[in-house]
């Protein structure tokens, strides 16, 4: 994948579907970032200087139980909570937290995104929703920026949830690079926005 900001992304969406597919065959994968050797993976792969490889899965038939290990790695980490709508997602502006009431036929697509899974559970992704437009950030909580920040690839995850909801639903629209220049919390980045076909 080219070492670009976009390219980190949209590895993240592809990767993303390809597991969602993968599990819904009851095949079993899990992304290694952190703990992945990238330079000997990346070696084994002949990735050249202006590729990336941010992340490797192995593929097989998921255990019938989890391990004592991979439990306590899960409870470390809290693998299995989310952060509340109203940390995540907006109306109009950061300043409004949104309800899932107030997110109207985007409501299902958010709630997708804001269940993905993420490194460390870090949950980068915040939305704020404009009338037909939904606009994504990310929330930099790791020093890593550009082709390297493993949460950018989040993004493309929790991208591609959104996405496949909405298919899902029947809204039609496409993604746009438009930044809508909001006012901007400490460490957040505009990302892409999605806007609905009226």
């Amino acid at each position: 994948m080219a070492r670009t900001p976009l390219g980190v992304l949209a590895c993240g969406y592809a990767f993303e579907e390809f597991c969602l597919h993968a599990t819904e065959r009851g095949i079993g994968t899990v992304m290694l970032a952190a703990s992945l050797n990238r330079k000997a993976f990346e070696k084994a792969m002949d990735v050249t200087p202006d590729e990336v490889m941010p992340v490797a899965s192995p593929v097989g038939y998921p255990a019938t139980k989890r391990s004592m290990r991979e439990s306590m790695m899960r409870k470390a980490i809290k693998a299995d909570e989310r952060f509340p709508w109203e940390q995540l997602f907006y109306g109009e502006s950061f300043g409004t937290p949104l309800s899932p009431a107030g997110a109207g036929v985007f409501g299902e697509p958010l709630e997708l995104l804001r269940l993905a899974p993420s490194a460390a559970n870090k949950q980068p992704w915040r939305a704020v929703v404009s009338g037909d437009t939904v606009h994504f950030f990310e929330a930099h909580s790791m020093k890593a920026r550009g082709a390297d920040d493993i949460q950018r690839f989040d993004l493309g995850i929790a991208l591609a949830h959104f996405d496949l909801a909405r298919q899902e639903d029947g809204i039609q629209g496409g993604f746009t690079f438009n930044n809508p220049q909001l006012a901007l919390p400490e460490n957040v980045e505009y990302i892409a926005s999605f806007k609905a076909e009226r």
